[in-house]
């Protein structure tokens, strides 16, 4: 029972972390994020 309440406890905190994060940043935030992970550095692009 312990482990089990220890469990719905980390849940619900990781939970709240990621609600407030996007509350704070928004879903936009986080997509701009990705596009600049698509970017090729200059010398990629040289090669090809």
């Amino acid at each position: 029972m312990d482990k089990f309440f220890l469990a719905m406890m980390v849940s619900a905190v990781l939970l709240l972390i990621v609600a407030s994060d996007l509350l704070v940043n928004g879903p936009s935030r986080q997509d701009q994020t990705a596009q600049m992970a698509n970017i090729q550095p200059v010398s990629a692009r040289l090669i090809r």
